[in-house]
């Protein structure tokens, strides 16, 4: 749900990762399910469960130390992660089902 630190669950709780793990109410679900940030994490999900590269071969392509390049592959569907850890842009390259190469900016 793309939260905040729950420091109240941390107070009651001694296992550090209690801050990590809020339990939303049905109300608060709501309400974060219609945050923009958590809409994109939705779309991000649905695309790695259904697009079929993922189920294919998976690399880690050459580059600099302030980059990194992610490749999966399964026959003619690929996709590319590219994150520049200088200024965390990061671009999904993948082909659609039209055969076209596409790019969403993470």
């Amino acid at each position: 749900m793309a939260g905040a630190n729950d420091y109240e669950s941390l107070k009651n709780n001694t296992d550090s990762h209690a801050i990590n793990r809020h339990n939303y109410s049905i109300n608060e679900i709501d309400e974060e399910i219609n945050r923009e940030v958590v809409k994109r994490l939705f779309k991000l999900i649905r695309f790695k469960n259904k697009y079929p590269s993922f189920n294919g071969e998976f690399k880690v392509l050459n580059c600099t130390k302030d980059k990194v390049r992610l490749s999966w592959q399964n026959d003619d569907k690929r996709c590319t992660l590219f994150i520049d850890l200088n200024t965390n842009k990061s671009i999904i390259d993948y082909i659609n089902e039209d055969g076209n190469n596409i790019q969403y900016l993470i």
